[in-house]
Protein backbone atom coordinates (compact mmCIF):
# COMPACT_ATOMS: atom_id res chain seq x y z
CA UNK A 1 0.00 0.00 0.00
CA UNK A 2 1.35 3.19 -0.95
CA UNK A 3 1.29 6.44 0.97
CA UNK A 4 -0.43 8.00 -2.24
CA UNK A 5 -2.99 5.35 -2.39
CA UNK A 6 -3.68 6.25 1.27
CA UNK A 7 -3.95 10.06 0.72
CA UNK A 8 -6.42 9.68 -2.16
CA UNK A 9 -8.77 6.96 -1.57
CA UNK A 10 -11.10 7.44 1.82
CA UNK A 11 -10.01 4.15 3.55
CA UNK A 12 -12.49 1.54 4.62
CA UNK A 13 -13.24 0.34 8.36
CA UNK A 14 -11.04 -2.61 6.89
CA UNK A 15 -8.06 -1.33 5.53
CA UNK A 16 -7.74 0.40 8.95
CA UNK A 17 -8.64 -2.51 11.15
CA UNK A 18 -6.11 -4.63 9.58
CA UNK A 19 -3.27 -2.08 10.06
CA UNK A 20 -4.20 -2.13 13.56
CA UNK A 21 -4.23 -5.89 13.88
CA UNK A 22 -0.82 -6.05 12.17
CA UNK A 23 0.47 -3.57 15.00
CA UNK A 24 -0.79 -5.41 17.48
CA UNK A 25 -2.89 -2.89 18.76
CA UNK A 26 -5.96 -5.01 21.28
CA UNK A 27 -9.28 -3.26 21.79
CA UNK A 28 -9.03 -1.58 18.57
CA UNK A 29 -12.77 -0.59 18.04
CA UNK A 30 -12.92 0.96 22.22
CA UNK A 31 -9.07 2.83 20.84
CA UNK A 32 -10.79 4.08 18.14
CA UNK A 33 -14.03 5.16 19.47
CA UNK A 34 -12.29 7.36 22.34
CA UNK A 35 -9.81 9.25 19.67
CA UNK A 36 -12.18 10.11 16.92
CA UNK A 37 -14.56 11.57 20.16
CA UNK A 38 -11.28 13.05 21.50
CA UNK A 39 -10.83 14.42 18.11
CA UNK A 40 -14.14 15.94 17.42
CA UNK A 41 -14.44 17.67 20.79
CA UNK A 42 -11.27 19.55 20.90
CA UNK A 43 -12.64 20.74 17.51
CA UNK A 44 -15.97 21.78 19.00
CA UNK A 45 -14.37 23.04 21.99
CA UNK A 46 -12.24 25.55 19.71
CA UNK A 47 -15.52 26.47 17.36
CA UNK A 48 -17.11 27.27 20.92
CA UNK A 49 -14.72 29.24 22.13
CA UNK A 50 -14.42 31.73 18.92
CA UNK A 51 -17.95 32.00 19.51
CA UNK A 52 -18.85 30.18 15.99
CA UNK A 53 -22.91 29.55 15.07
CA UNK A 54 -24.08 25.93 14.12
CA UNK A 55 -23.36 26.43 10.65
CA UNK A 56 -19.73 26.86 10.35
CA UNK A 57 -19.20 24.50 13.61
CA UNK A 58 -20.91 22.02 11.49
CA UNK A 59 -18.74 22.45 8.25
CA UNK A 60 -15.99 21.85 10.60
CA UNK A 61 -17.51 18.97 11.75
CA UNK A 62 -18.27 17.06 8.66
CA UNK A 63 -14.45 18.21 7.37
CA UNK A 64 -12.86 16.17 10.21
CA UNK A 65 -15.47 13.39 9.64
CA UNK A 66 -13.97 13.29 6.36
CA UNK A 67 -10.53 13.18 7.42
CA UNK A 68 -10.76 10.87 10.13
CA UNK A 69 -10.44 7.91 7.99
CA UNK A 70 -7.62 9.61 6.34
CA UNK A 71 -5.93 10.45 9.35
CA UNK A 72 -6.43 6.49 11.55
CA UNK A 73 -5.05 5.11 8.42
CA UNK A 74 -1.68 6.67 7.99
CA UNK A 75 -1.47 6.98 11.99
CA UNK A 76 -1.46 3.16 11.67
CA UNK A 77 0.22 2.93 8.87
CA UNK A 78 3.21 4.77 10.31
CA UNK A 79 3.33 2.52 12.98
CA UNK A 80 3.21 -0.08 10.51
CA UNK A 81 6.29 1.05 8.95
CA UNK A 82 8.11 1.21 11.65
CA UNK A 83 7.79 -2.31 12.84
CA UNK A 84 8.53 -3.68 9.30
CA UNK A 85 12.10 -1.40 9.95
CA UNK A 86 12.66 -2.73 13.22
CA UNK A 87 11.85 -6.39 11.94
CA UNK A 88 14.55 -5.95 9.05
CA UNK A 89 17.30 -4.20 11.19
CA UNK A 90 17.21 -7.07 13.24
CA UNK A 91 16.81 -9.27 10.79
CA UNK A 92 19.83 -8.39 9.11
CA UNK A 93 21.65 -8.01 12.14
CA UNK A 94 21.10 -11.60 13.37
CA UNK A 95 21.61 -13.27 9.92
CA UNK A 96 24.86 -11.59 9.28
CA UNK A 97 26.34 -12.33 12.46
CA UNK A 98 25.19 -15.98 12.48
CA UNK A 99 25.91 -16.34 9.30
CA UNK A 100 30.21 -15.36 10.23
CA UNK A 101 29.88 -17.85 13.01
CA UNK A 102 28.24 -20.83 10.81
CA UNK A 103 28.27 -20.17 6.95
CA UNK A 104 25.30 -21.72 6.74
CA UNK A 105 21.59 -19.93 5.41
CA UNK A 106 19.68 -22.60 6.82
CA UNK A 107 21.23 -22.17 10.70
CA UNK A 108 21.41 -18.71 10.27
CA UNK A 109 17.82 -18.51 9.77
CA UNK A 110 16.88 -20.95 12.67
CA UNK A 111 18.61 -18.14 14.62
CA UNK A 112 16.89 -15.18 13.60
CA UNK A 113 13.35 -17.59 14.22
CA UNK A 114 14.61 -17.60 17.38
CA UNK A 115 14.86 -13.55 18.85
CA UNK A 116 11.87 -12.31 16.02
CA UNK A 117 8.00 -12.21 16.31
CA UNK A 118 4.88 -11.82 14.55
CA UNK A 119 5.25 -11.21 10.34
CA UNK A 120 8.83 -11.53 10.36
CA UNK A 121 8.83 -14.74 12.70
CA UNK A 122 6.47 -15.65 10.22
CA UNK A 123 8.09 -15.64 7.20
CA UNK A 124 11.41 -16.87 8.16
CA UNK A 125 9.67 -20.29 9.73
CA UNK A 126 7.98 -20.42 6.20
CA UNK A 127 11.29 -20.17 4.69
CA UNK A 128 13.35 -22.54 6.80
CA UNK A 129 10.69 -25.49 6.31
CA UNK A 130 11.00 -24.45 2.68
CA UNK A 131 14.50 -25.44 2.50
CA UNK A 132 13.82 -28.55 4.39
CA UNK A 133 11.41 -29.99 2.18
CA UNK A 134 12.72 -28.93 -1.30
CA UNK A 135 15.95 -30.13 -2.58
CA UNK A 136 16.09 -28.17 -6.08
CA UNK A 137 18.74 -26.43 -7.22
CA UNK A 138 17.39 -23.03 -6.92
CA UNK A 139 15.65 -23.47 -3.01
CA UNK A 140 17.48 -20.48 -1.65
CA UNK A 141 16.40 -18.81 -3.84
CA UNK A 142 12.84 -19.77 -3.87
CA UNK A 143 13.14 -19.63 0.44
CA UNK A 144 14.93 -16.22 0.97
CA UNK A 145 12.37 -15.08 -1.75
CA UNK A 146 9.58 -15.57 0.60
CA UNK A 147 10.98 -12.81 3.22
CA UNK A 148 11.60 -10.97 -0.09
CA UNK A 149 8.68 -10.64 -0.86
CA UNK A 150 7.15 -9.67 2.66
CA UNK A 151 10.26 -7.27 3.20
CA UNK A 152 10.72 -5.17 -0.45
CA UNK A 153 13.66 -4.13 0.72
CA UNK A 154 17.37 -3.68 -1.24
CA UNK A 155 19.38 -4.38 1.92
CA UNK A 156 17.52 -7.63 2.53
CA UNK A 157 18.18 -8.60 -1.30
CA UNK A 158 21.61 -7.83 -1.45
CA UNK A 159 22.29 -9.29 1.90
CA UNK A 160 20.74 -12.68 0.47
CA UNK A 161 22.68 -12.52 -2.82
CA UNK A 162 25.55 -12.47 -0.89
CA UNK A 163 25.06 -15.34 0.87
CA UNK A 164 23.78 -17.77 -1.41
CA UNK A 165 26.79 -16.80 -3.51
CA UNK A 166 28.95 -18.23 -0.89
CA UNK A 167 26.51 -21.29 0.13
CA UNK A 168 26.81 -22.39 -3.31
CA UNK A 169 30.69 -21.54 -4.17
CA UNK A 170 32.66 -20.73 -0.80
CA UNK A 171 35.33 -18.50 -0.94
CA UNK A 172 36.39 -15.98 1.55
CA UNK A 173 33.88 -13.90 2.97
CA UNK A 174 34.52 -12.55 6.20
CA UNK A 175 35.78 -9.15 5.06
CA UNK A 176 33.06 -8.94 2.14
CA UNK A 177 30.18 -9.50 4.72
CA UNK A 178 31.89 -7.05 7.21
CA UNK A 179 31.48 -4.60 4.69
CA UNK A 180 28.07 -5.37 4.45
CA UNK A 181 27.10 -4.50 7.88
CA UNK A 182 29.37 -1.61 8.00
CA UNK A 183 26.32 -0.12 5.38
CA UNK A 184 23.62 -1.49 7.16
CA UNK A 185 24.97 -0.13 10.75
CA UNK A 186 24.75 3.26 9.33
CA UNK A 187 22.00 2.98 6.93
CA UNK A 188 19.97 1.64 10.44
CA UNK A 189 21.33 4.69 12.51
CA UNK A 190 20.71 7.10 9.53
CA UNK A 191 16.95 5.95 9.56
CA UNK A 192 16.30 6.34 13.66
CA UNK A 193 18.05 9.43 13.70
CA UNK A 194 15.79 10.44 11.00
CA UNK A 195 12.66 8.93 12.54
CA UNK A 196 13.92 10.96 15.94
CA UNK A 197 13.93 14.11 13.86
CA UNK A 198 10.84 13.63 12.17
CA UNK A 199 8.79 13.25 15.69
CA UNK A 200 10.34 16.09 16.91
CA UNK A 201 9.01 18.14 14.44
CA UNK A 202 5.58 16.86 14.56
CA UNK A 203 5.75 17.31 18.56
CA UNK A 204 6.57 20.92 17.62
CA UNK A 205 3.96 21.52 14.78
CA UNK A 206 1.75 20.33 17.65
CA UNK A 207 2.60 22.85 20.13
CA UNK A 208 2.19 25.20 17.59
CA UNK A 209 -1.42 24.36 16.26
CA UNK A 210 -1.99 24.65 20.17
CA UNK A 211 -0.41 27.92 20.78
CA UNK A 212 -1.74 29.82 17.09
CA UNK A 213 -5.44 28.06 18.91
CA UNK A 214 -4.68 29.99 22.24
CA UNK A 215 -3.84 33.33 20.64
CA UNK A 216 -6.83 33.52 17.86
CA UNK A 217 -8.97 33.56 20.60
CA UNK A 218 -7.14 37.10 22.13
CA UNK A 219 -9.26 39.53 19.86
CA UNK A 220 -12.46 37.85 21.14
CA UNK A 221 -11.31 38.02 24.67
CA UNK A 222 -10.19 41.49 24.41
CA UNK A 223 -13.55 42.84 22.04
CA UNK A 224 -15.58 41.11 24.98
CA UNK A 225 -13.89 42.70 27.62
CA UNK A 226 -13.90 46.00 26.07
CA UNK A 227 -18.01 45.82 25.27
CA UNK A 228 -18.27 45.31 29.13
CA UNK A 229 -16.10 48.57 29.66
CA UNK A 230 -17.67 50.15 26.59
CA UNK A 231 -21.22 52.04 25.48
CA UNK A 232 -19.54 51.03 22.02
CA UNK A 233 -20.36 47.50 20.87
CA UNK A 234 -17.11 45.86 20.41
CA UNK A 235 -18.31 42.49 20.00
CA UNK A 236 -17.47 40.96 16.75
CA UNK A 237 -18.15 37.42 16.95
CA UNK A 238 -21.90 38.11 15.37
CA UNK A 239 -19.73 39.69 12.47
CA UNK A 240 -19.97 37.27 9.19
CA UNK A 241 -16.76 37.96 8.28
CA UNK A 242 -15.52 37.41 11.78
CA UNK A 243 -17.68 33.86 11.74
CA UNK A 244 -16.34 32.46 7.83
CA UNK A 245 -12.60 33.72 8.84
CA UNK A 246 -12.87 32.11 11.77
CA UNK A 247 -13.90 28.58 10.13
CA UNK A 248 -11.15 29.20 7.62
CA UNK A 249 -8.88 28.98 10.41
CA UNK A 250 -9.92 25.66 12.30
CA UNK A 251 -10.24 24.36 9.04
CA UNK A 252 -6.97 25.50 8.23
CA UNK A 253 -5.23 23.56 11.27
CA UNK A 254 -7.22 20.72 10.91
CA UNK A 255 -6.04 20.20 7.59
CA UNK A 256 -2.53 21.04 8.49
CA UNK A 257 -2.47 18.02 11.11
CA UNK A 258 -3.91 15.69 8.34
CA UNK A 259 -0.99 16.61 6.39
CA UNK A 260 1.71 16.27 9.06
CA UNK A 261 0.80 12.77 9.40
CA UNK A 262 0.22 12.25 5.52
CA UNK A 263 3.87 14.22 4.68
CA UNK A 264 5.66 12.30 7.33
CA UNK A 265 4.64 8.35 7.01
CA UNK A 266 7.50 7.24 5.29
CA UNK A 267 8.38 3.46 3.80
CA UNK A 268 11.64 2.96 5.25
CA UNK A 269 12.32 0.06 3.37
CA UNK A 270 11.60 1.16 -0.09
CA UNK A 271 13.59 4.11 -1.10
CA UNK A 272 13.89 2.68 -5.16
CA UNK A 273 11.57 5.10 -7.41
CA UNK A 274 9.20 3.11 -9.95
CA UNK A 275 11.31 1.88 -12.90
CA UNK A 276 8.85 3.84 -15.58
CA UNK A 277 9.34 6.83 -13.88
CA UNK A 278 12.91 6.43 -14.23
CA UNK A 279 12.92 5.75 -17.64
CA UNK A 280 10.46 8.54 -18.67
CA UNK A 281 12.99 10.89 -16.67
CA UNK A 282 15.76 9.32 -18.76
CA UNK A 283 14.09 10.01 -22.05
CA UNK A 284 13.59 13.20 -21.23
CA UNK A 285 17.55 13.94 -19.61
CA UNK A 286 19.09 12.32 -22.28
CA UNK A 287 16.86 11.57 -25.41
CA UNK A 288 16.04 12.90 -28.74
CA UNK A 289 12.53 14.26 -28.20
CA UNK A 290 13.24 16.89 -25.16
CA UNK A 291 15.57 18.93 -27.56
CA UNK A 292 12.56 18.64 -30.12
CA UNK A 293 10.37 20.71 -27.37
CA UNK A 294 12.97 22.65 -26.86
CA UNK A 295 13.14 23.84 -30.20
CA UNK A 296 9.63 23.82 -30.53
CA UNK A 297 9.37 26.18 -27.34
CA UNK A 298 11.54 28.61 -28.25
CA UNK A 299 9.80 29.11 -31.75
CA UNK A 300 6.40 29.68 -30.31
CA UNK A 301 8.40 31.61 -27.14
CA UNK A 302 10.20 34.27 -29.52
CA UNK A 303 6.44 34.62 -31.65
CA UNK A 304 4.75 35.55 -28.50
CA UNK A 305 7.35 37.91 -27.31
CA UNK A 306 6.88 39.60 -30.91
CA UNK A 307 3.27 39.84 -30.28
CA UNK A 308 4.17 40.87 -26.55
CA UNK A 309 5.71 43.78 -27.64
CA UNK A 310 3.10 45.03 -30.19
CA UNK A 311 0.90 44.87 -28.20
CA UNK A 312 2.92 46.75 -25.28
CA UNK A 313 3.49 49.74 -28.03
CA UNK A 314 0.46 49.74 -29.66
CA UNK A 315 -2.63 48.18 -26.86
CA UNK A 316 -2.10 47.83 -23.71
CA UNK A 317 1.74 47.60 -21.84
CA UNK A 318 0.21 45.22 -19.11
CA UNK A 319 -1.28 42.58 -21.43
CA UNK A 320 2.23 43.07 -23.34
CA UNK A 321 3.83 42.19 -20.11
CA UNK A 322 1.88 39.27 -19.45
CA UNK A 323 2.55 37.90 -22.74
CA UNK A 324 6.34 38.32 -22.75
CA UNK A 325 6.75 36.34 -18.91
CA UNK A 326 4.67 34.09 -20.49
CA UNK A 327 6.95 33.47 -23.37
CA UNK A 328 10.08 33.31 -20.87
CA UNK A 329 7.88 30.29 -18.64
CA UNK A 330 7.19 28.73 -22.46
CA UNK A 331 11.12 28.89 -23.59
CA UNK A 332 12.57 27.66 -19.59
CA UNK A 333 9.88 25.21 -19.07
CA UNK A 334 12.05 22.40 -20.88
CA UNK A 335 15.47 23.12 -20.10
CA UNK A 336 13.69 23.44 -15.85
CA UNK A 337 12.41 19.97 -16.50
CA UNK A 338 15.60 18.67 -17.93
CA UNK A 339 17.93 19.60 -15.15
CA UNK A 340 14.58 18.33 -12.91
CA UNK A 341 15.14 15.01 -15.01
CA UNK A 342 18.48 14.60 -14.23
CA UNK A 343 18.80 15.53 -10.85
CA UNK A 344 16.27 12.71 -9.54
CA UNK A 345 18.20 10.29 -11.57
CA UNK A 346 20.86 11.32 -9.88
CA UNK A 347 19.73 10.52 -6.84
CA UNK A 348 18.62 7.48 -8.10
CA UNK A 349 21.81 6.58 -9.09
CA UNK A 350 23.78 6.88 -5.82
CA UNK A 351 21.83 3.43 -4.80
CA UNK A 352 21.85 1.65 -7.80
CA UNK A 353 25.21 2.22 -8.40
CA UNK A 354 25.98 0.34 -4.91
CA UNK A 355 24.08 -2.48 -5.36
CA UNK A 356 25.80 -3.08 -9.05
CA UNK A 357 29.36 -3.13 -7.61
CA UNK A 358 27.91 -5.44 -4.99
CA UNK A 359 26.61 -8.09 -7.70
CA UNK A 360 29.91 -7.41 -9.63
CA UNK A 361 32.34 -8.41 -6.89
CA UNK A 362 29.78 -11.30 -5.94
CA UNK A 363 29.86 -12.66 -9.81
CA UNK A 364 33.87 -11.95 -8.92
CA UNK A 365 33.83 -15.51 -6.76
CA UNK A 366 34.36 -17.28 -10.43
CA UNK A 367 34.90 -15.12 -12.90
CA UNK A 368 37.09 -12.62 -13.93
CA UNK A 369 36.03 -9.14 -14.21
CA UNK A 370 34.57 -8.87 -17.74
CA UNK A 371 32.90 -11.81 -16.92
CA UNK A 372 31.64 -10.58 -13.77
CA UNK A 373 30.82 -7.20 -15.54
CA UNK A 374 28.64 -8.60 -18.24
CA UNK A 375 26.89 -11.19 -15.42
CA UNK A 376 25.19 -7.89 -14.14
CA UNK A 377 22.95 -6.68 -16.85
CA UNK A 378 20.08 -8.62 -16.75
CA UNK A 379 19.47 -7.80 -12.78
CA UNK A 380 20.98 -4.10 -12.40
CA UNK A 381 18.97 -1.64 -11.92
CA UNK A 382 16.98 0.30 -14.74
CA UNK A 383 18.72 4.23 -14.32
CA UNK A 384 22.26 2.26 -15.08
CA UNK A 385 20.84 -0.38 -17.53
CA UNK A 386 21.16 2.23 -20.69
CA UNK A 387 24.48 3.11 -20.03
CA UNK A 388 25.89 -0.26 -19.04
CA UNK A 389 24.42 -1.73 -22.12
CA UNK A 390 26.44 1.01 -24.18
CA UNK A 391 29.46 0.09 -21.51
CA UNK A 392 29.64 -3.69 -22.23
CA UNK A 393 29.19 -3.35 -25.98
CA UNK A 394 32.76 -1.07 -26.22
CA UNK A 395 34.55 -3.63 -23.60
CA UNK A 396 33.74 -6.18 -26.21
CA UNK A 397 34.43 -4.09 -29.16
CA UNK A 398 38.03 -3.10 -27.30
CA UNK A 399 38.40 -4.85 -24.18
CA UNK A 400 41.91 -3.28 -23.55
CA UNK A 401 40.55 0.19 -24.21
CA UNK A 402 39.96 2.84 -21.25
CA UNK A 403 37.43 4.97 -22.48
CA UNK A 404 34.53 2.57 -22.34
CA UNK A 405 35.81 2.69 -18.27
CA UNK A 406 35.69 6.66 -18.97
CA UNK A 407 32.38 7.09 -19.85
CA UNK A 408 30.55 4.62 -18.25
CA UNK A 409 27.90 6.62 -16.54
CA UNK A 410 29.87 9.75 -16.82
CA UNK A 411 26.70 11.35 -18.41
CA UNK A 412 25.49 11.94 -14.82
CA UNK A 413 28.12 14.28 -13.76
CA UNK A 414 28.92 12.69 -10.14
CA UNK A 415 32.62 13.06 -9.74
CA UNK A 416 32.77 10.18 -7.19
CA UNK A 417 31.25 7.57 -9.02
CA UNK A 418 32.92 8.79 -12.10
CA UNK A 419 36.45 8.09 -10.31
CA UNK A 420 35.33 4.65 -8.84
CA UNK A 421 34.47 3.38 -12.65
CA UNK A 422 37.84 4.66 -13.76
CA UNK A 423 39.57 2.27 -10.96
CA UNK A 424 37.89 -0.74 -12.43
CA UNK A 425 39.90 -0.33 -15.61
CA UNK A 426 43.52 -0.29 -13.58
CA UNK A 427 42.52 -3.76 -11.64
CA UNK A 428 40.92 -5.16 -14.43
CA UNK A 429 44.92 -6.62 -15.17
CA UNK A 430 45.06 -7.64 -11.67
CA UNK A 431 44.93 -11.49 -10.02
CA UNK A 432 41.76 -12.98 -8.51
CA UNK A 433 42.63 -12.16 -4.79
CA UNK A 434 44.05 -8.71 -5.57
CA UNK A 435 40.98 -7.70 -7.26
CA UNK A 436 38.88 -9.19 -4.18
CA UNK A 437 40.22 -6.70 -2.23
CA UNK A 438 40.61 -3.76 -4.22
CA UNK A 439 36.88 -3.99 -5.03
CA UNK A 440 35.66 -4.52 -1.55
CA UNK A 441 37.73 -1.39 -0.35
CA UNK A 442 36.04 0.56 -3.54
CA UNK A 443 32.76 -0.49 -2.65
CA UNK A 444 33.61 0.70 1.23
CA UNK A 445 34.40 3.94 0.36
CA UNK A 446 31.01 3.76 -2.26
CA UNK A 447 28.79 2.75 0.90
CA UNK A 448 30.68 5.48 2.79
CA UNK A 449 29.67 8.45 -0.20
CA UNK A 450 26.35 6.87 -0.15
CA UNK A 451 25.53 7.79 3.99
CA UNK A 452 27.19 11.39 3.50
CA UNK A 453 25.12 11.55 0.93
CA UNK A 454 22.02 10.66 2.20
CA UNK A 455 23.04 12.44 5.35
CA UNK A 456 22.62 15.36 3.58
CA UNK A 457 19.24 14.53 1.73
CA UNK A 458 17.43 14.05 4.94
CA UNK A 459 19.05 16.94 6.72
CA UNK A 460 17.47 19.27 3.74
CA UNK A 461 14.32 17.30 4.15
CA UNK A 462 13.94 18.23 7.85
CA UNK A 463 14.90 21.99 6.52
CA UNK A 464 12.34 22.11 4.83
CA UNK A 465 9.85 20.50 7.24
CA UNK A 466 11.14 23.02 10.26
CA UNK A 467 9.93 25.79 7.72
CA UNK A 468 6.46 23.94 7.37
CA UNK A 469 6.44 24.97 11.54
CA UNK A 470 5.12 27.86 10.95
CA UNK A 471 2.21 27.49 9.05
CA UNK A 472 0.43 28.07 11.85
CA UNK A 473 1.61 31.12 13.02
CA UNK A 474 0.75 32.40 9.41
CA UNK A 475 -2.51 31.31 10.31
CA UNK A 476 -3.10 32.98 13.63
CA UNK A 477 -1.25 36.42 11.76
CA UNK A 478 -4.03 36.21 9.15
CA UNK A 479 -6.75 35.79 11.40
CA UNK A 480 -5.90 38.42 14.20
CA UNK A 481 -5.46 40.64 11.65
CA UNK A 482 -8.72 40.65 10.44
CA UNK A 483 -9.94 40.22 13.69
CA UNK A 484 -8.77 43.58 14.65
CA UNK A 485 -9.79 45.13 11.60
CA UNK A 486 -13.39 44.67 12.19
CA UNK A 487 -12.67 45.36 16.09
CA UNK A 488 -11.12 49.16 14.25
CA UNK A 489 -14.29 48.68 11.77
CA UNK A 490 -16.77 48.62 14.68
CA UNK A 491 -15.04 51.42 16.98
CA UNK A 492 -15.32 53.85 13.98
Amino acid sequence: MTELEGYVKIRRYKDIKELAEYCGIEKYTKNNIVYILTFMLVMVGVCIAYKMNLLYITLVILLGLFCLPILLFHIYLQKKENIRFNDVDIYIHQMSYSFQRSPKIVTALKDVSKIVSGKMKQVVDKAIYEIEIDKSSDIFQKALGIIEKEYDCQRVKTLHRFLISIEEKGGNYNYSLEILLMDFDKWVKRIYKYQEDIKHIKTNSIIGIFISCVLASISVMISSMLSGISEITMDISDNVIYQFVSMVFVMGCLVYYIYLQVRHCKNWLDSKRDENKIMKDYAFAFGKKPEAVKKFGWFVGVIIVCISLCMAIWFNLFIGIVLLMAAIVIILTPKINKKSALLRLQEDIYIAFSEWLRDVVINLAEEPLHAAIVETYDSCPAVIKPSLGRFIYALEESPTDVRPYYNFLSEYEILDISSTVKMLYSISELDYESIDITMNTLIKRNYEMIDKHEEVKNQNSISMMQFAEYIPMIFVSLKISVDMLLVIMNYL
